[in-house]
């Protein structure tokens, strides 16, 4: 959880955030054309937060001109939590591509760049725990935009499943949404690849075909029955040449001639036998014995400092030992290198030898005017087989294609019964979550009409396109289609899957940060709300739910009790932040606009 946020420049006044509800509040003067006016404070607040947990757009959002004051004054941020027992500080500046400061203690923090600590990040919110249900590559960004929502990016939020840029596809959301479900994830994996592979190579063979009709003008079906009438030519010029007959004073020389063109043929094929292995040694060359010892032991002395110094001992008796070995197989290579280049000029220089006899062979035969009748059959017959040549292997090859994808079709029937399987397994899991659902509504969700038509659902449905996953993800509420409502789905479903990782104990951020999302939403739904978190934290008092309000929009002013509900707890008391369009009472206490 969130301990607080500071800086050590005086950029801000520190935030202590409290376990339970957070508020971030916007007051206004009693003028209503300021009710609307922005940069007082709230999503800086947690912009800031998102900028110090590496979320792309709050570094976008800083390196603006209008925030050019963070960088001439050389402000700094810190970010103070706790995760398992443990205290964490992050320290960032404004700069571009600024090092990362984190640590146990404030006065002695490691620097690391981005990426370095984008995986430091994952490993202590999004550690790996089961072989079923986990996420793959670097998706730290996409999984900490579900537990922080900018104001910038919750406006464009229609869709509450599309939580991310990283979740803009079908397949993607899916896999996202089912790590945060807890459910299994690799067979959607799996059918992502095969998906993405069955596309590729209908694309190829897409390709194929239109290359095959833009160069010949002809179809597939027309080149197949072209190369029916190509065999058929070829085999008639081969009889007819087989069956020519020399006169018999140059028998002799035809011998001659065949047995010199096998020993060709045969010294060619042992030329490209060798040449290949002698490729294959000058490619084993390559092989790299470089580790970064270095490197290894820094990313092993952030989980134990000790064990990261006899890895790196060990890593450097290895290297000396890999050396060694290294050097007597380039010696090994090197003699193999002379050895097949001294067979391969061998080689080649008998092919000359034997060329230079068959020329003078051919020569005598053409004096003698033997090869005038067969010249054209010949000439005939090698542009027959060119052109049977290049159909073949144009045909063959989407064929081969064909094949692969009739076999992947296979392969993701396969893998949509599994995933179908693995959903009937958590059946359990799924219905808790369709009871949580239902409880939001009924708890928190104030409608005119009767909210039964909620719901949030994962049905199966088996007989889907090849490309379409297996099932479908339903989130609905009343009359979604208004602005307040659409964005109450929001709201229900986020509660929904956070409270549903809370109660299940599951290593993740126990925070979650909405800013501006109740925008719209009437304010008897707000309290109601925020009165049932309140509720499930004093049930389980271990979580953080982090909000930004204007103050109008959570007004509940005597006169308005009755209207609108009053809250179960004391407004005041979960207040951790105020601003107003007073410039000393902004966060960065200042005007920057």
């Amino acid at each position: 959880m969130l301990i607080r946020l500071f800086s050590e420049t005086e950029l801000l006044n520190t935030v202590s955030f409290k376990q339970g509800i957070n508020i971030i509040l916007g007051r206004y003067s009693s003028n209503e054309k300021n009710k609307d006016i922005n940069g007082i404070g709230k999503s800086s607040l947690v912009r800031l937060i998102d900028f110090l947990l590496l979320s792309n757009s709050a570094e976008e959002k800083f390196l603006q001109q209008k925030y050019n004051f963070l960088r001439l004054e050389n402000h700094n941020v810190i970010l103070e939590f706790k995760q398992n027992g443990i205290t964490y500080f992050i320290k960032r500046t404004f700069s571009k591509d600024d090092d990362i400061f984190f640590g146990n203690f404030q006065n002695k923090l490691d620097c690391y760049t981005k990426n370095e600590f984008k995986k430091i990040l994952t490993n202590i919110f999004f550690p790996f725990q089961d072989n079923k249900v986990f996420f793959e590559g670097e998706r730290y960004g996409t999984l900490m935009d579900f537990f922080i929502k900018d104001d910038l990016d919750a406006q464009k939020r229609i869709d509450p499943l599309n939580f991310s840029a990283g979740t803009n596809n079908q397949i993607d959301k899916s896999i996202f949404n089912f790590f945060l479900y807890d459910l299994p994830t690799k067979k959607l994996y799996e059918f992502d690849k095969l998906v993405k592979k069955q596309k590729d190579l209908s694309k190829t063979v897409k390709g194929l075909k239109d290359n095959v009709e833009s160069n010949n003008g002809k179809s597939i079906g027309e080149l197949r029955s072209e190369q029916i009438k190509i065999e058929k030519n070829i085999e008639l010029l081969e009889n007819s040449l087989n069956n020519y007959t020399f006169l018999e004073r140059y028998k002799d020389i035809e011998k001659e001639l065949i047995e010199i063109t096998k020993k060709i043929n045969v010294n060619l094929n042992d030329y490209h036998d060798l040449n290949r292995k002698l490729n294959k040694i000058k490619e084993s060359f390559q092989y790299s014995k470089n580790i970064d010892t270095k490197e290894i032991q820094k990313l092993y002395n952030e989980v134990y400092s000790t064990f990261g110094d006899l890895v790196s001992k060990t890593l450097e008796e290895m290297i000396s030992f890999k050396s060694e070995i290294f050097e007597n197989r380039n010696k090994f290579l090197i003699k193999k290198e002379q050895e097949l280049q001294e067979a391969i000029n061998n080689i080649l220089n008998e092919i000359s030898v034997l060329e230079q006899t068959r020329s003078k062979l051919y020569k005598k035969l053409d004096e003698k005017g033997a090869l005038d009748s067969i010249t054209n059959a010949c000439e005939q017959l090698i542009l027959d087989k060119t052109k049977l040549a290049e159909n073949l292997k144009i045909l063959k090859e989407i064929d081969n294609i064909e094949e692969k994808i009739g076999n992947q079709r296979v392969s993701i029937s396969e893998v949509k019964n599994a995933l179908l399987a693995d959903l009937r397994e958590y059946a359990d899991t799924i219905e808790r979550l369709r009871k949580l659902f239902v409880e939001i509504l009924q708890n928190a969700i104030v409608i005119e009409n009767d909210n039964s038509d909620g719901y949030f659902d994962i049905s199966l449905t088996p007989n889907s396109s090849p490309y379409q996953q297996p099932f479908n993800i339903s989130v609905e509420i009343p009359k979604a289609d208004a602005l307040g409502l659409s964005r109450l789905k929001i709201v229900a479903y986020d509660l929904m899957v956070f409270l549903h990782n809370i109660n299940l104990c599951r290593t993740i951020p126990y925070f979650i940060i909405h800013d501006g999302v109740f925008h719209g939403i009437s304010i008897a739904t707000t309290i109601k709300t925020l009165n049932f978190i309140n509720n499930q934290f004093l049930k389980n008092p271990c979580f953080q739910y982090i909000t930004t309000f204007n103050e109008f929009e959570i007004d509940v002013s005597d006169s308005k009790k009755d209207l609108y509900g009053d809250f179960n707890f004391m407004l005041d008391d979960v207040i951790v932040a105020k601003y107003t369009e007073n410039h000393n009472e902004m966060i960065f206490k200042r005007n920057f606009k």
